[in-house]
């Protein structure tokens, strides 16, 4: 018999299998939690199409067992003297995490009835050993994943102060919370919906547990996993397919120059985004330029064109070959050659453009500190474009383009409404196929069209509970930029970093602010408002708080800056008063900056 600590195990588990009665560590020389909005939102919206594939209206929580089940891929742990170190996975884990702790308080939120109602806590807590701890046992984050399973509603206004003391994966953890609670999509905030997603979530998402008994040969098996193989990518079958179209003999010359031109662009795709760059090129590109069709959304309905190039592109551009005019050798010479290199181009110039390169007044760089997916966003870009045009037209639609973007993401938000790639992705796909090809005109007709459905649909309310500490951060950094536009050279400077001289979101009244005669539930709706705080330098809190009286306050905040000159204006006037008109002052703003011209 062999050693134990040779021995590797490897079966499917389901989520709950998983979490429940188990304790895991992270060692300290693993890396931090890194998870980005982009890898929440993709997460998000992959569980919620799986979901709402099996789901059909009017199924009660026992035909969950039904649905389908959703792989997620390897989990690798190792286990030694007792204890599971996750070697790899741990990013999934504690996103998974994340999203049962809203659930949990989702459930709350909704009144979900004691019959329906998950406990979610077993899958968050282990009583084992005599010792009861997160089931993710990680002593640098446990106050935080506590404190959003205890006390979540405005996290960000408690840490804000000290978030840059944080380390990384606590200030993660933190942000990807918050994007769970925007991009979790509306339609699953039903007290007959959410009770089934729950249990399909913990049931039916299944991950691999590669199990080992030492350290070595855990990352033995990571490394072999990660490292090694080579097994070709989507956008390499995808070459071949192209190369093996365009004939043999005189046509390898042609053959070498194309192959030749596109592994140099490949690479550069790659070193301008990152390793996975390339691929989501190809969906832009052929969702952009040629997908007609895409899934209704009853249940058991097949992928179309949006989904089919979402998940194997490479296999539906040999499938639909008529769709992008591929009939002859020369047909595929030159769809590598020059219709590649056109929209990589396009593809490269947006990608630097989102970077930040020549910051100022570049509109796309400051919508992506507040972003709608990349999967929507580039087929917008990319779908208007003719091979026509020349460096100036293109240009003026990428900025159009930009402008709608702005505008659509911002109005929807303020109006408390989801920008989920869920949400709107059916939307996004229909004026993708309806500006494919149009002239700058027609684009702009298009769009602004678009934009009026937009701003007819709801209100845009300041008054309003602040709901999102991010968005609104982002928020009134758009306010001062637009205010005070030649004061800024960067508009990251107006976004939360750790230099000391950042800004950070912070409300401007506190309780002693207000008539005594106030009822508190009042106080507190006015003091929490969107239009109750201000953007304010980490460095000058200390300073503001001290201040003895409401009119101080404004006094500090206006010679500082940090209000608009027509936002102060109430001498004699009582703190909800001012933030009453704060509310007018702003929405007169939101409306030049955000509205349905596009010129």
């Amino acid at each position: 018999m062999g050693h134990i600590a040779n021995k590797i195990v490897a079966k499917d588990k389901k989520l709950a299998d998983i979490l429940f009665g188990q304790r895991y560590k992270i060692d300290l020389f693993q890396r931090e939690y890194r998870w980005e909005r982009t890898q929440i939102e993709a997460l998000i919206s992959d569980l919620v199409t799986s979901f709402q594939k099996s789901y059909k209206d009017g199924d009660n929580i026992e035909e969950y067992e039904t649905y389908d089940c959703y792989y997620m891929g390897p989990l690798v742990l190792c286990e030694d003297k007792g204890a599971l170190s996750i070697i790899d996975g741990q990013q999934r884990l504690t996103s998974f995490t994340l999203l049962l702790i809203f659930l949990h308080h989702l459930q709350i939120k909704l009144n979900i009835s004691e019959d329906l109602s998950k406990d979610i806590m077993p899958y968050l807590y282990i009583k084992k050993g005599g010792k009861t701890s997160l089931v993710i046992n990680v002593e640098s984050r446990d106050s935080i994943i506590k404190e959003l399973i205890e006390n979540p509603n405005n996290i960000y206004s408690r840490m804000e102060e000290r978030f840059d003391d944080l380390d990384e994966s606590c200030r993660n953890i933190i942000e990807r919370y918050e994007d769970i609670t925007k991009l979790f999509p509306q339609e699953l905030y039903q007290t007959d919906i959410l009770p089934i997603f729950i249990e399909w979530l913990l049931d039916k998402i299944v991950l691999v547990e590669v199990r080992a008994f030492s350290m070595d040969n855990a990352y033995s098996i990571f490394e072999t996993m990660n490292d090694r193989g080579l097994s070709l990518n989507p956008t390499e079958i995808l070459k071949g397919y192209l190369l093996s179209k365009m004939g043999e003999g005189e046509v390898e010359t042609k053959m070498e120059e194309a192959n030749k031109f596109w592994k140099q662009r490949i690479q550069e795709i790659k070193n301008t985004t990152y390793n996975d760059g390339d691929l989501d090129f190809f969906r832009a590109w052929l969702r952009g330029k040629y997908a007609d069709s895409q899934r209704s959304k009853n249940a058991d309905s097949e992928n179309q064109d949006f989904e089919l190039i979402g998940t194997q592109f490479h296999s539906w551009v040999k499938n639909n070959t008529a769709k992008l005019h591929l009939k002859s050798p020369d047909n595929y010479y030159y769809f590598m050659r020059f219709d590649f290199d056109l929209f990589s181009n396009i593809y490269l110039k947006i990608c630097n453009l989102k970077k930040g390169l020549n910051s100022r007044n570049n509109i796309l760089y400051i919508n992506d500190f507040y972003p709608l997916a990349d999967s929507l966003t580039y087929p917008l870009y990319i779908s208007p474009i003719s091979k026509l045009d020349d460096e100036a037209n293109i240009d003026k639609k990428i900025n159009t383009v930009c402008k709608f973007i702005d505008a659509y993401t911002n109005i929807r938000a303020l109006q408390g409404k989801s920008i989920t790639q869920s949400s709107i992705r059916n939307n996004i796909y229909e004026i993708v196929k309806t500006i494919r090809n149009v002239d700058n005109q027609g684009l702009s007709i298009c769009l602004e069209a678009e934009l009026k459905k937009i701003f007819t649909s709801g209100n845009v309310i300041l008054s309003q509970p602040m709901d999102s500490w991010g968005y609104y951060h982002y928020f009134y950094a758009r306010i001062l930029y637009y205010l005070n536009p030649h004061d800024v050279d960067d508009f990251s400077i107006l976004m939360r970093s750790r230099r000391r001289q950042s800004l950070v979101l912070y409300r401007i009244f506190d309780e002693t602010d207000f008539d005594s005669q106030l009822g508190i539930p009042i106080v507190e709706s006015y003091m929490n408002s969107v239009a109750g705080f201000v953007l304010i330098k980490r460095d000058d809190i200390d300073s503001y708080e001290e201040l003895p009286d409401a009119y101080s306050k404004l006094f500090f905040l206006k010679n500082n800056r940090y209000l608009p000159e027509q936002d102060y204006n109430c001498d004699e006037e009582n703190a909800m008063s001012f933030i009453e008109k704060r509310a007018l002052v702003l929405s007169q703003i939101v409306s030049q900056i955000w509205n349905t011209s596009l010129k």
